[in-house]
C-alpha cells in the first residue's frame, strides 16, 4: 500500500510538474485565449515619395467594425443602424449580429472616420471597432502601373507597392480586454494595448513634375491619335534612373475596376517592362554605333540606295520606294534609309550582332527593380538567315521592351556606360533606425567614349539637319530619331503600325533621353514623326521651363525657322514625280504611304500653312 501511493504522488507530482512548468507558457497562452478578446490594429504602410518628396501613397486611418452577440441588448436596432450606415443588406447584418454560435462577427473592414464616429455617437451596445489603414493615392490615375495597387488588407498586389511590399508593410498591434466564458466584456479589469508600428518609407527616382508632363502627353495621344497604348518613359542616362513612366490606357488607383477582371489585369500591366515590340527605325541607332565601334563604316562613308536590297533573294524595299540615291553614313541616319542599315549589319555580321545584341542588354531582364519584367525575344542564332540578319539592321525580326531600348540607347549617348534602371533611390523608417540607399549601377561598357561622341553629333544632325520641327525647339540642342514599324501576322502585312521616337536633351550631353511608343494609332497617320514626336517635344518643353534651362543657340535664327511661311498645295491626282518635285521646291519633307505612282490623298490639306522643312504625307 506504502509503494502504491508513493507511486500515485509520483505520477501527480510529475503530471503537475509538466502542467505547471514545462507546458507552463502554452498552456497558459491558451488559457487568455478564452478569458479574452482581442481587436487587431493594423499597421500604417509605408509612404512613397517622389524623388522630391511629395506624396504619392499614402495611408490613412479607418475603422473595422465587428459586432459581439453577447454585449447585444437589441438586436434588430443594432442591424438596422448597421445596415443603414455601412450601405449593407438588413437581413444579412441581423443574421451576423443574432448569431449566437460566434463570439464576435466582421461587419465591414475600412469604414471611414465620420461613419465610425455616427455609429459611436449612438451608444449601441456590442459593436467594437478596431483601427484599420486604408491606402489613398492623393493623384488618383497617375504613375497607375508603376505604383500599382493593394488588396483590402492593405498588401501589396502589382506594381512598386508588390515588389517592395515587405518594406512597405509594418508590424500589426492589438488591444485586449477580459471577457467571461460567454465573451461577454469584464468591466474593471486588466486589458493591454500594443501598438503597430508603420512600414518603411520609399523615395522614387520618380520626378513628380516630368511624370505628369508624361502623363498629359499620352492622355493627347489616346485623345488625338486613337491608339491601343502608349507609353512614355523618361530617363536619366547617366544613372539609370527613371524619371517617368506612364502607359495609357490606366484607371483611378483609388477606384481599381475589380470587377472587370479582364480590364483591371491588362491597364495594371506595365507595358514598358513586360510588353515586347519590334523597335523599327529607333533601333538603327544601335546599328550604327556598333558598325563605328566595329570599324565597317565612318561618318564620311557613302551608300547608294536605289529603293531596295536584294538580300537571299527576297526584296527588302526602303520606306522612300524611289530610293535615296548616294548618301553618306550621316545622311543615311538622317535619311533612315533602311538599304544603308542592312548593309551595315551584314557588315558586322551574325556573330558581331549577337554579340552587340548581348552587350545592349537585348535577350535578357534589365534587373529593374520590378516584377514581371521580359527579357524581349531573340531569335535562336543558330537559326537566324542572312535576310534576317539584313531586317535586323533595321530594327524588324527583333523584339525587345521599351525599357530595354531607351537603357540600350542611353549607353550609346552618355559615353557608353550601360546601366541598370532603377525606381526606387531609398527606402527609410520613420523612426530613424532604418535606412537603405540605392545608387546607379553599371553593368558594361558598349561602345568607347569616341563612338559616343560621334553618335551624339548624328542623332542631334537628325534634327537639326532636317530641320525637323516636329521635335525642333528654338535655342535649345536636340537629338532624337523616329520609327514606324508595320505589325505582322502569320498570313503577312496587318496594315497596323507601331510609331515610336527616341529624342536626347541636352544632344551635346544629354541628360534626359526620352521614348514615346505608339501602339496601333487610328487617326489615319502612323508615322512616328506625326504621332510619336511632337508628344516628345511637349515632354522636352515642359522640362526646360520646370528646371528653368536657359538657351543655348541662336533663338531668333531659330525662331525664324518656326515661322508657318509655307502655303501646302493641292497634290491629289498628280503623279508621285510631280508631286515630290513641288514638295522639294517648297522646301518640305514627305513620307508615303502605299506604292503608287498617283496621289491619292495629302496631309495636311490644301492651303494649310507649314514651316520649312514641314513633313508632308503622301498616299498613292
Amino acid at each position: 500500500m506504502i509503494l502504491l501511493l508513493i507511486s500515485l504522488f509520483i505520477f501527480l507530482f510529475g503530471r503537475l510538474f509538466y502542467l505547471q512548468v514545462v507546458e507552463a507558457k502554452f498552456l497558459q497562452e491558451k488559457a487568455e485565449e478564452q478569458w479574452t478578446r482581442d481587436l487587431p490594429i493594423n499597421a500604417e504602410r509605408g509612404v512613397i515619395y517622389d524623388r522630391n518628396g511629395i506624396a504619392l501613397a499614402v495611408s490613412y486611418t479607418t475603422y473595422d467594425i465587428f459586432v459581439r452577440h453577447s454585449n447585444v441588448e437589441d438586436e434588430e436596432s443594432v442591424a438596422k443602424l448597421l445596415a443603414s450606415k455601412l450601405g449593407l443588406n438588413y437581413d444579412a447584418v441581423l443574421s451576423k449580429v443574432s448569431n449566437a454560435k460566434v463570439s464576435e462577427s466582421l461587419i465591414k473592414m475600412q469604414v471611414e472616420s465620420s461613419v465610425a464616429k455616427e455609429l459611436k455617437n449612438s451608444k449601441l451596445s456590442g459593436i467594437y471597432y478596431s483601427e484599420n489603414t486604408k491606402r489613398y493615392y492623393p493623384y488618383g490615375d497617375f504613375l497607375t502601373q508603376v505604383l500599382g495597387y493593394t488588396t483590402i488588407d492593405n498588401i501589396g498586389q502589382s506594381g512598386l507597392e508588390l515588389y517592395y511590399d515587405k518594406f512597405l508593410q509594418g508590424i500589426d498591434g492589438y488591444s485586449k480586454i477580459q471577457s467571461d466564458i460567454r465573451g461577454t466584456e469584464l468591466y474593471n479589469t486588466l486589458d493591454s494595448y500594443i501598438p503597430s508600428v508603420a512600414g518603411n518609407n520609399l523615395i522614387l527616382t520618380i520626378d513628380y513634375q516630368i511624370q505628369l508632363l508624361c502623363e498629359q502627353a499620352a492622355v493627347r495621344i489616346m485623345q488625338e491619335q486613337k491608339p491601343t497604348s502608349a507609353q512614355i518613359i523618361v530617363m536619366d542616362p547617366n544613372t539609370g534612373e527613371i524619371l517617368a513612366m506612364t502607359s495609357k490606357p490606366s484607371f483611378d488607383l483609388n477606384s481599381p475596376p475589380r470587377n472587370d477582371v479582364a480590364t483591371l489585369l491588362a491597364e495594371s500591366k506595365n507595358l514598358s517592362i513586360v510588353d515586347v515590340y519590334e523597335p523599327g527605325s529607333t533601333f538603327k541607332i544601335l546599328t550604327t554605333a556598333a558598325a563605328l565601334e566595329e570599324k565597317k563604316t565612318t561618318l564620311e562613308d557613302r551608300f547608294y540606295d536605289p529603293g531596295y536590297r536584294i538580300v537571299d533573294g527576297q526584296k527588302i524595299k526602303c520606306w522612300k520606294h524611289i530610293g535615296h540615291g548616294s548618301q553618306s553614313m550621316v545622311d543615311g541616319l538622317n535619311n533612315s534609309c533602311n538599304s544603308v542599315f542592312i548593309d551595315l549589319a551584314l557588315r558586322l555580321g551574325l556573330d558581331k550582332m549577337y554579340e552587340y545584341f548581348e552587350k545592349f542588354g537585348f535577350g535578357t531582364s534589365t534587373n529593374v527593380d520590378f516584377a514581371g519584367e521580359s527579357g524581349g525575344i531573340l531569335m535562336d542564332k543558330d537559326l537566324v538567315k542572312k535576310v534576317d540578319l539584313a531586317r535586323m539592321g533595321f530594327g524588324q525580326a527583333i523584339a525587345v521592351t521599351p525599357l530595354q531600348q531607351i537603357r540600350a540607347i542611353s549607353s550609346v549617348v552618355n559615353g557608353g556606360i550601360l546601366y541598370q534602371p532603377y525606381f526606387v533611390k531609398e527606402i527609410s523608417s520613420n523612426s530613424g533606425n532604418y535606412k537603405k540607399e540605392f545608387s546607379s549601377v553599371a553593368v558594361r561598357r558598349t561602345v568607347s567614349e569616341d563612338t559616343s561622341n560621334k553618335m551624339r553629333y548624328m542623332i542631334e544632325q537628325v534634327i537639326k539637319k532636317a530641320n525637323a520641327i516636329e521635335s525642333f525647339i528654338p535655342g535649345y540642342r536636340v537629338g532624337g530619331k523616329t520609327g514606324t514599324t508595320e505589325l505582322m501576322s502569320t498570313t503577312g502585312k496587318t496594315g497596323e503600325h507601331i510609331a515610336s521616337f527616341v529624342g536626347t536633351f541636352p544632344a551635346d550631353k544629354p541628360e534626359y533621353v526620352i521614348l514615346v511608343v505608339v501602339d496601333r494609332p487610328t487617326s489615319g497617320h502612323y508615322y512616328g514623326s506625326i504621332v510619336a514626336t511632337p508628344y516628345a517635344k511637349t515632354v522636352f518643353e515642359g522640362i526646360i521651363k520646370y528646371k528653368n534651362i536657359q538657351p543655348t543657340e541662336d533663338l531668333d535664327r531659330d525662331l525664324k525657322l518656326m515661322e508657318k511661311n509655307i502655303q501646302m498645295p493641292n497634290l491629289v491626282g498628280k503623279s508621285l514625280s510631280q508631286a515630290v518635285g513641288i514638295i522639294k521646291n517648297l522646301g518640305l519633307q514627305y513620307e508615303l504611304e502605299g506604292e503608287g505612282g498617283k496621289v491619292l490623298a495629302q496631309y495636311p490639306a490644301p492651303t494649310e500653312m507649314l514651316y520649312k522643312n514641314g513633313i508632308v504625307v503622301l498616299t498613292t
